[in-house]
């Protein structure tokens, strides 16, 4: 009998991190400061801000940003040196450039809110719904003539055709309800979404989908919260307060989970709008961004005192705290809802299995 004997190896790889709890990428914009615009970033959840942007940045005031992912952003604002500012960061802030200078549709043009979806950035304001598909190189005004002196204050895309924007009536003038258009061609054409409580509406500031169907959009005069639960083709009140400021923007988690900024206060529902909490907070609370049902950030814009603020929950709005107090007024804020990879280590587990085949030689005459 003879014994074979063979080693077999297995390899077996495991990654372990050095924490349980995710970190995320944001950005917060606003006034000016030391010769150009306020750009604070954090890459830990708000725990540590940098100020970005020095040689960079004009010195003219940023409304908008929004954070595409972890290393992407794209922020706003108002008209320097004859066009609109926006600017564009591919390395999470080390460097921003400014995009469309010196085209048409940017010509004497302030954006307020800029939102971005499937490589399409989308920015509006008073005579503007720009539209661009090619990383911001050009710009397309896509605003419906007869809205040439609405002032649009939010705008929400779902996949760079599915848009909508939010402002006031036609004209501007107090004599039209607020404005919801929809398009679903990338803007090339608009519908006007009136249906239900929207009649009753001053006009809105902020607009956010969960999906396709599910949609809140705020505004004034007075607090006011808006629900479409079919695409906006209707519009139900959730939530009124007629002495309590504007509401200023809107941050959809998902079909239950909705976040809201107002001038003094943020407002808050985990049940589809059914009820309500909410936290006193500084004047006046322009931004909300949100990763999920319990981290939320907002952004104060104090020009009484000439102060901005971020104020951070981890707990579902049990808790706030302030992670942001020396800034310049800031007026919006945005969060990468992808969570920062983690460090850790690799372990390697080698295996080693000894066999052993046994066989006896049999001889015949």
């Amino acid at each position: 009998m003879k014994i074979l004997f063979y080693i077999s190896i297995s390899f077996v790889l495991f990654y372990s991190s050095f924490s349980k709890s995710e970190d995320y990428a944001g950005w917060t914009v606003g006034e000016t400061r030391d010769g150009y615009a306020a750009i604070y970033a954090t890459t830990d959840s708000g725990k540590n801000w940098v100020r970005q942007g020095s040689n960079q940045i004009a010195n003219a005031k940023l409304n908008g940003v929004f954070a595409v992912d972890l290393k992407t952003a794209w922020a706003v604002g108002v008209v320097e040196s004859g066009y609109a500012t926006i600017y564009n960061t591919k390395d999470g802030g080390k460097t921003w450039h400014r995009k469309g200078f010196g085209q048409t549709a940017l010509q004497g043009i302030s954006l307020g809110k800029v939102h971005v979806s499937s490589s399409n950035i989308w920015a509006v304001d008073t005579g503007a719904i720009l539209h661009s598909s090619d990383n911001g190189d050009s710009w397309t005004n896509c605003l419906p003539i007869e809205y040439t002196n609405t002032l649009f204050q939010g705008v929400f895309s779902i996949n760079g055709n599915l848009v909508w924007v939010s402002g006031s009536g036609i004209g501007n003038d107090g004599t039209d309800f607020a404005t919801i258009l929809n398009t679903t061609n990338a803007g090339q054409s608009w519908i006007r979404q009136s249906g239900g409580a929207i009649t009753n509406v001053d006009h809105l500031i902020g607009i956010s989908a969960a999906d396709t169907q599910t949609l809140w959009a705020v505004g004034g005069g007075g607090f006011i919260v808006l629900r479409s639960d079919n695409g906006g083709n209707s519009w139900i009140l959730q939530s009124q307060k007629s002495n309590y400021g504007d509401a200023n923007e809107v941050y959809a988690v998902d079909s239950n989970t909705v976040w809201v900024a107002a001038d003094n206060f943020i407002q808050w529902s985990n049940d589809s709008g059914i009820t309500w909490s909410n936290k006193n907070s500084e004047n006046y609370t322009m931004g909300v961004s949100a990763v999920n049902k319990d981290e939320a950030w907002i952004s104060i814009s104090d020009n009484i005192i000439n102060t901005g603020y971020v104020w951070h929950t981890s707990n579902n709005g049990g808790t706030w705290e302030n992670q942001l107090s020396s800034a310049p007024p800031l007026w919006t804020i945005s969060f990468a809802k992808q969570a920062i990879p983690e460090p850790g280590f690799y372990l390697l587990i080698i295996i080693y299995q000894l066999l052993f085949i046994s066989y006896r030689k049999k001889f015949f005459f």
